[in-house]
């Protein structure tokens, strides 16, 4: 369907495997950004946190941290971020003044014309320009305009000029969100490892595109698909990887299986 396309070769499920492998996962490569809203799952964001190399807490984000270990508050000092990063206006002085204890480095950005998660992906980048791959700890629940808004803030960042060659992988309450770029894209999915579940969907939220897949229980070929005609939101894993070719971005989601993860 595409001349000359790109292809991408991708696995989802590493950064939740409980035992980073270093010799494929390079952890300079690799930062967590939290962002300020409620985390779900402590175990998660443990197995999150040991492929990172570099953790930064999007501005509130040092709040959602600091309460998620109230009931244990010995395991607090275990997890101190990098940095706490934003324009500060929702970072408690209490949780401020902990880190800040504890040795962290907390920064302030004012400017008003991008968010705290445009902030910390830059921010990033200035402290640590090789990392690659971004592991956003966040949620697409709550208020629907703020959901959609990290969709494209997601697009936007990964196609900056400023920064290109960088990926962005969605953790929320129960799924792993990513964007396809126009191409083929291998998505290893293997579901004896129990991380995932063989639910998936393909969205069209950044313009019509034209998909054709391969190891989906009810795969298609050059399938037009858009926002308000048909869309692909329930359909299955079937093989341990997975091709996807796509002629514009689409968001690509995959279940976790919250009962093994979790």
């Amino acid at each position: 369907m595409l001349r000359d396309q790109q292809c991408y070769e991708v696995s989802p499920t590493r950064y939740l495997e409980t035992s980073p492998d270093r010799e494929s996962d390079d952890d300079c490569k690799t930062a967590l950004i939290i962002l300020n809203q409620p985390i779900a799952d402590i175990e998660v964001l443990g197995r999150l946190w040991k492929h990172a190399g570099y953790r930064l807490c999007a501005d509130g984000g040092a709040n959602q941290l600091y309460e998620l270990f109230n009931d244990k508050p010995d395991l607090r000092s275990s997890f101190l971020p990098s940095i706490i990063h934003g324009d500060l206006d929702s970072l408690r002085n209490d949780v401020e003044q902990y880190y800040r204890d504890q040795g962290v480095e907390v920064t302030k950005d004012p400017d008003q014309y991008s968010t705290d998660f445009g902030k910390g992906i830059k921010q990033i980048l200035r402290d640590q320009p090789s990392v690659r791959h971004f592991l956003v700890l966040g949620t697409i629940a709550g208020r629907l305009d703020q959901g959609i808004g990290l969709l494209g803030e997601m697009y936007r960042e990964q196609h900056s000029k400023h920064h290109p060659g960088i990926r962005l992988w969605l953790f929320s309450e129960s799924s792993i969100s990513f964007i396809l770029d126009a191409g083929k894209t291998v998505i290893h999915s293997p579901l004896a490892q129990g991380l995932i579940t063989r639910n998936i969907g393909i969205l069209p939220v950044y313009g019509p595109a034209h998909i054709t897949t391969q190891g989906l229980e009810w795969d298609v070929q050059d399938w037009p698909t858009h926002m308000g005609g048909q869309i692909s939101t329930s359909n299955h894993i079937v093989e341990d990887q997975i091709t996807i070719e796509t002629d514009t971005e689409v968001l690509f989601t995959v279940e976790r299986n919250c009962e093994t993860s979790g």
